[in-house]
């Protein structure tokens, strides 16, 4: 029988700690050949665009559906993330859950995971640019991969809003200390890790002011014609990675707006697998492209299936 799980249910049973380890598993998994992972697709019509994502991994007997609409500003603010899972063993359905925050912890995860690998190991001081849903997770998720991480700058176009989310830093992480403002160029050279999790359709700050030694998260742009880095950026790179080449072809607007090919990147799986090189120098900058995988979501989801029936909770139709 399916189990239906809200938000609330994955709070409490995939910390950020449990969706790093399942991201993990996630590009591992897509590295042996052992799970497919189909690319995002959209369907428009009137204010409504609808995107739908799927994976499948028969060594976990599931196959996952992953939906969520986009409406048009200003027109509806209801929208949710939804997850269907399916056995592959007997095609039932095994799980219905709405993914909002499975999908925040998923997407902090990857960034998590692609900094303990290519950013270095003592890096003490992050910037986030971004003050959207997304922030707070990306700091939670770095705080288990960076043991000297001191620094959280937080930067958005609004004051009120960054200051906002530094205070929600700050209660959740009291041992971080956290800045706010709006300015790029001040917090962009102070950092060992540069997080970019915005909507924005133009870079975020100039290339030239990352110092030698940075790692940066490009979280924000899913789509070809936004992108949050600029050409400079990847012209200092020594290393990019991007979560998945299918993927990338199609909507990594930081390489194709700016006119690179994503073929030349190298896949995160095959990083982490040790078929392609990462960081090889301390003074090297590394760039990590997230897009987001339906194989991420898929394994997240099958442990919260788990516990959730371990523990009993969640409704059962």
């Amino acid at each position: 029988m399916p189990r239906i799980l809200d938000d609330q249910h994955v709070d409490g049973l995939l910390p950020p700690s449990a969706a790093l380890a399942d991201v993990r598993t996630a590009f591992g998994l897509l590295a042996a050949g052992e799970a497919t992972d189909e690319p995002r697709r959209r369907s428009a019509a009137g204010t409504v665009t609808l995107n739908v994502m799927s994976a499948i991994a028969p060594t976990l007997d599931a196959a996952l559906v992953k939906s969520y609409p986009v409406v048009r500003a200003g027109t509806n603010r209801g929208s949710v993330i939804t997850v269907l899972v399916y056995s592959c063993a007997s095609g039932e359905l095994r799980g219905l859950l709405r993914a909002d925050l499975l999908g925040r912890r998923r997407t902090a995860a990857a960034s998590a995971l692609a900094t303990s690998v290519l950013a270095r190991p003592e890096s003490g001081t992050v910037c986030l640019l971004g003050t959207g849903f997304q922030a707070p997770a990306q700091v939670s998720a770095l705080t288990e991969v960076l043991p000297q991480l001191r620094t959280v700058l937080v930067v958005g176009r609004d004051a009120d809003r960054a200051a906002s989310t530094a205070n929600i830093l700050r209660a959740a992480h009291p041992g971080l200390d956290v800045e706010s403002g709006t300015s790029p160029e001040h917090a962009v050279p102070r950092a060992d890790v540069v997080v970019t999790a915005t909507g924005s359709a133009e870079p975020l700050f100039d290339g030239r002011l990352l110092r030698p030694g940075t790692h940066v998260n490009a979280v924000g742009s899913n789509h070809a014609a936004r992108r949050e880095l600029d050409r400079a950026t990847f012209q200092r790179a020594a290393h990019v990675s991007v979560d998945s080449a299918a993927v990338a072809r199609l909507e990594c607007g930081d390489l194709l707006a700016n006119g690179l090919d994503p073929a030349e990147a190298s896949e995160f799986a095959d990083v982490l697998a040790g078929r392609a090189a990462g960081r090889t120098d301390g003074d090297e900058i590394t760039v990590f492209e997230s897009h987001g995988l339906a194989i991420q979501d898929l394994v997240c989801a099958v442990r919260v299936l788990g516990a959730a029936a371990e523990a009993g909770v969640g409704t059962v139709t």
